[in-house]
């Protein structure tokens, strides 16, 4: 039968375990790289745990009554358990020697696109000075991010109740699933801009400044419902250009490029495919990026398109819908400036110089990396595997081993905590969480 003893002895062992995995945490992140988002983790679990503590000290009754009430305090703790377990695989993922090369990779990435426009910004304090998203390994086929208004099915599983998502919703960092096949195809970290893509709109747009966006551009009301239920995911599409230029869209294609059927089928979050990769093109055409490794697939686009109405008049829609992105102005500041948009960078001929480099290892960089960097040799990278497609000399392991070597070279100097001091906000988080959890099941 459960028991005071039992249910202290746990509470402790809770407390042991999670500020021995702190000290762990921080002697391995030499780098500062992650210091803001295990501040956020730690505190949030430990403040929760600190808040669980008088209730579990009070408990008196007969000895039934007390055995009831250790039930539902050993029943507390185990979530907690699994909350802080949650995030615990995600940074402990990077002690893995299979998934570590990826994962610092990943980091690379995550911060280059992330950094940009809060950089341009540039502003003490608040929202725009949060943690970069930390990204984690999972065996999925595409990558995801769950930001603000989202909780993986991880946390969510047993749990039906609402004080989960309002809680960790506002942990000041977004999480990003990268695919475990990234491990020998880490090309496809490009995709990581669009993700990236939700987590800066979350911060710097949002839903009704999207809304508003898509409504001042005047499009009839059916077509004004669906670019505004399609908005974040477009904007995200814009942001992967802005990123990675036209290698984003040549890297969507593949993704998207089936049977025209498929090519043409409405979906919920997104535009028709066709309408997606077309709408992403006229981005680059916008923002003066090259199209010209789109220019086969491009056509076959238009010629689906061509034939149907529906789909026509979707494009000429999507295409105002990023215009009016393009334009709109953060703080006075577009965002082609925003995120340091350079068309001349995504070029061939620029790209050229790195897909020297990326076979020379070991990988040192040049003096003074630009954060641009990590994004380009993706994009390099990119364009390397396209192009070994038809050099069956190329093997794609070593564009893999080679993009993962560099990718930490070029890392920008300096921490990467956070610019606001996040404690007290997620301190208030982790006492809300154990508030929350104790009013789901009172004490009886």
């Amino acid at each position: 039968m459960p028991g005071v003893w039992e249910t202290d002895a746990e509470w402790r062992r809770l407390k042991r375990e999670l500020l021995a995995w702190r000290e762990h945490r921080v002697r391995a992140d030499v780098l500062g790289q992650h210091r803001s988002q295990l501040g956020a983790a730690f505190t949030l679990v430990d403040r929760a745990l600190d808040e669980l503590r008088a209730p579990i000290a009070s408990m008196s009754g007969t000895a039934g009554d007390v055995a009831e009430q250790c039930r539902v305090h050993d029943r507390r703790l185990a979530w907690l358990r699994r909350v802080w377990g949650f995030f615990r695989e995600r940074f402990d993922q990077r002690d893995d020697p299979t998934l570590a090369p990826l994962l610092h990779g990943a980091d690379e990435v995550v911060w280059s696109c992330h950094r940009e426009p809060f950089a341009a910004l540039e502003v003490p304090g608040g929202d725009v000075a949060a943690p970069s998203p930390l990204p984690y390994a999972e065996p999925s086929l595409t990558p995801e991010v769950f930001p603000h208004g989202l909780v993986p099915g991880a946390l969510r599983r047993d749990i039906d109740t609402p004080f989960l998502r309002r809680t960790l919703d506002q942990l000041p960092f977004a999480v990003v699933r990268v695919p475990v096949a990234c491990a020998t195809a880490p090309w496809w970290l490009v995709h990581l801009g669009h993700e990236v893509g939700h987590v800066v709109d979350d911060r710097l747009l949002g839903y009704g400044a999207r809304c508003a966006l898509v409504e001042r551009v005047g499009l009839a009301p059916g077509a004004a419902s669906d670019w505004t239920q399609w908005s974040g995911e477009t904007f995200a599409d814009m942001y992967a250009v802005l990123m990675h230029g036209p290698w984003a869209v040549w890297a969507l294609a593949v993704a998207e490029t089936h049977d025209d059927e498929t090519m043409t089928a409405r979906r919920d979050a997104y535009p028709p495919p066709v309408v997606r990769l077309l709408v992403m093109a006229h981005v680059c055409v916008l923002a003066g990026a090259s199209t010209d490794d789109l220019q086969t697939d491009a056509a076959r686009w238009e010629r689906l398109v061509s034939v149907d109405p529906t789909l026509a008049s979707m494009v000429a829609d999507g295409r105002r819908v990023v215009e009016a992105f393009l334009a709109h102005e953060v703080r006075r500041t577009s965002w082609p400036t925003l995120t340091a948009w350079d068309a001349s960078q995504w070029q061939r001929s620029h790209l050229r110089t790195w897909l020297e480099q990326l076979p020379r290892r070991p990988a040192v960089a040049p003096p003074r990396p630009k954060r641009s960097w990590a994004r380009i040799l993706v994009a390099a990278s990119v364009l390397r595997r396209k192009d070994g497609e038809r050099q069956p000399q190329l093997s794609g392991a070593d564009i893999g081993e080679d993009l993962l070597a560099w990718l930490p070279a070029v890392r920008e100097p300096g921490s990467r905590a956070a610019g606001d001091d996040i404690t007290s906000r997620v301190q208030g988080q982790g006492v809300s969480l154990a508030r929350e959890l104790m009013a789901m099941e009172p004490v009886p």
